[in-house]
């Protein structure tokens, strides 16, 4: 009977709790009515700041802007053949080769790349994506879309 009691004296303290904590969520008169004036002004019609223009805007439509458009972004103008060239001259050679799990990688001091890796290379301002599509002991072949070039592993002596 006792631990009955305790139980209901228990309920009623949550239940009013709980009511009270209920109670606070509903705000007071005067809030409100602050909150709907912010509200007010806030979409309330204004008139919109005039900026004053320049004269020298160029028409987005205009030749002469898809001309200079054209200019910076043109890509260097060759074959995949000679553009494949250029990278390969200008990239970092591998330091080695080495097996990895019965696959050939290449080894770029820090770094070891397999067959179907991807390569970011720039060439003249923009970006090419070059694939590894062979590895063999002494060279490596490189892709860029159905062209590719062989290249040496370690570069034989240069001097006669």
């Amino acid at each position: 009977m006792r631990t009955t009691r305790n139980i209901g004296i228990c309920f009623l303290i949550l239940f009013s709790w709980i009511l009270h904590v209920r109670g606070e969520d509903v705000s007071t008169l005067s809030k409100r009515q602050e909150t709907l004036d912010l509200a007010a002004r806030l979409l309330a019609p204004q008139e919109a700041a005039v900026v004053p223009q320049s004269h020298d805007l160029m028409n987005p439509f205009s030749a002469q802007r898809r001309g200079a458009d054209e200019q910076r972004t043109s890509r260097p103008v060759g074959t995949d053949r000679e553009i494949l060239e250029k990278i390969a001259a200008t990239m970092q050679m591998p330091t080695g080769m080495m097996m990895f799990r019965g696959r050939p990688m290449l080894l770029f001091r820090e770094k070891s790349l397999g067959v179907g890796a991807r390569l970011k290379i720039p060439v003249d301002g923009v970006d090419y994506i070059v694939v590894i599509t062979a590895i063999e002991p002494t060279s490596f072949r490189l892709g860029l879309n159905r062209e590719e070039i062989a290249r040496p592993i370690k570069p034989g002596n240069q001097n006669p």
